[in-house]
């Protein structure tokens, strides 16, 4: 009986050995990854970023792209601005010079074609996106009117534009000279 005991034990002990090995080669095996396995999550996680930086600069490119065409279309645009700004003073000039009131008859004739000079050159101006500013009587806007000085005419409103001193451009819907006015009081 003794012999009967020793050898169920011997079984017994056999029988978990084998057991406990052969749960240790399933565990061995489940954490021996094939190397082919994982080579290709490697590229599949290269190729993914790969992707994303394709994405990316392309994606930049496009938008460079466009900020490329707004600017050049804004060069075209205001092309003529700074030919213009120098411009502006020398028509204020002429428009100072057509106050005067002549007294004699070929005095009134000359000043009656620097108008319709005048008349020519603004339209020309128009024609190209320049247009003036309207000040007089109208409420200040700081976007397109300087004060200058400050008026109390009961005749107008609070913040109301009451003399124009100087006037004001602007080049398609840009302003390029601010209107010198004189504004109503609060």
């Amino acid at each position: 009986m003794k012999k009967e005991a020793e050898e169920t034990v011997e079984e017994s002990t056999k029988e978990e050995a084998e057991k406990v090995k052969e749960e240790t080669t399933e565990e061995t095996a489940e954490e021996t990854v094939d190397p082919k396995d994982e080579k290709i999550k490697d590229l599949e996680s290269q190729i993914n970023k790969w992707k994303t930086d394709y994405y990316k600069v392309f994606a930049d490119m496009e938008n460079l792209k466009k900020r490329l065409k707004n600017e050049h279309a804004n060069q075209l645009k205001y092309a003529m601005q700074s030919f213009i700004e120098e411009l502006l003073p020398v028509i204020d000039n002429y428009e100072r010079s057509l106050t005067v009131e002549p007294e004699s008859e070929e005095g009134k004739n000359i000043l009656k074609g620097n108008k319709m000079i005048l008349n020519q050159l603004m339209n020309i101006l128009g024609k190209n996106g320049v247009t003036v500013i309207e000040a007089q009587g109208k409420e200040f806007d700081p976007n397109m009117h300087q004060a200058v000085m400050q008026d109390d005419n009961p005749d107008f409103g609070p913040n109301i534009v009451t003399e124009e001193l100087q006037k004001g451009y602007m080049l398609k819907d840009r302003v390029i000279r601010a209107t010198l006015v004189k504004v109503n009081k609060d």
